[in-house]
């Protein structure tokens, strides 16, 4: 076997094993695909926001002060 059939037979089987098939999140896959590059450019932008409507949300469905959330992180330590 000649050096160029075995490197010519490697980068085939190479071509095979890290060929990945499209992702697919079944009936979300529109959405994903279109909220997916503002993660990978600024995720900062998304999730600062989230967080804190997320800690406002929490902090007004579960009646919890920041005192009471600082009395809380402060056991922990």
């Amino acid at each position: 076997m000649s050096q160029r059939s075995l490197y010519r037979n490697f980068v085939k089987r190479w071509d095979e094993v890290t060929e990945i098939p499209t992702q697919t999140v079944g009936p979300l896959t529109p959405i994903y695909k279109r909220a997916v590059p503002y993660f990978k450019i600024a995720p900062w932008r998304i999730l600062m926001p989230t967080a804190f409507l997320l800690a406002v949300i929490g902090a007004l469905l579960l009646e919890v002060t920041a005192v009471q959330v600082a009395t809380l992180l402060q056991q922990g330590f």
